[in-house]
């Protein structure tokens, strides 16, 4: 152990020693802090205006989120965490949007800086690209709280239908990304074409099965992992003989 302690960078110790650490000290402070003050509307309407409901109307909007977004909670984390990293995990669920720009941008400037996020550079570009981000997302959409409806009312038919094709535009563009990133599609598509079936059955499973329809995400996410666990002892006992 102390010989591999000796083959580390400066700037890597301090990665492991000091960085790592003080993101999730950090980080669970800001999401326990946006955990308690999510609640202030509620206190406002209950304390401030008065507004009073039964403890019961409380249960059943808890129950009724809470069965809708388990699997979303349990599973996106783990779908995301290995392209934003500890860091950008944090930030992108305290702004949001993750999906939508956190995920895309994190995937475009570890490209760019030809840098992986398991490495002390890719953490550092992904949080300066998210970051960035966000601080441009805030920006436009002030700009389209102020003039947004009068832009899009202004915009032409066909523009606006397009806005129903850019979520999975953007999702093709980061898997073309990705396997830009590991040598082309020729080479990595071998790698991952299990792990894409399997999300593919997990999801549609949610779909045409009426007890999981709430559950696709956490099954395509569930089976993609099982996948990965069996290669992983199967990649292990191959080493071992």
């Amino acid at each position: 152990m102390s010989e591999n302690k000796k083959t580390l960078t400066p700037a890597e110790e301090y990665y492991i020693h000091e960085f790592t650490p003080a993101v999730h000290k950090i980080g669970r402070f800001t999401m326990a802090v946006a955990f308690v003050l999510s609640f202030l509307p509620v206190i406002y309407f209950y304390f401030v205006k008065g507004y009073t409901v039964p403890v019961s109307t409380y249960i059943s909007g808890i129950t009724a989120v809470s069965a809708i977004g388990i699997g979303m909670w349990l599973t996106e984390p783990m779908v995301y965490w290995p392209i934003l990293g500890s860091a950008g995990t944090y930030i992108a669920y305290l702004s949001g949007n993750v999906g939508g720009m956190r995920f895309p941008v994190s995937v475009t400037v570890q490209k760019m800086a030809n840098a992986d996020i398991t490495t002390p550079r890719g953490q550092i570009v992904t949080v300066v690209g998210i970051v960035a981000s966000v601080v441009a997302n805030l920006v436009i959409l002030l700009c389209v709280v102020l003039a947004g409806e009068w832009i899009i009312n202004h915009l032409p038919a066909a523009v606006r239908a397009s806005f129903g094709f850019v979520m999975i535009s953007m999702m093709a563009a980061n898997m073309l990304m990705r396997f830009g990133m590991n040598g082309g599609v020729a080479k990595a598509l071998p790698k991952v074409w299990m792990y894409m079936v399997a999300g593919v059955v997990g999801f549609f499973l949610g779909k045409f099965v009426p007890a999981l329809h709430t559950w696709g995400m956490a099954l395509a996410v569930g089976l993609a992992i099982l996948v990965a666990y069996f290669r992983y002892r199967s990649d292990k006992a191959k080493l071992e003989a």
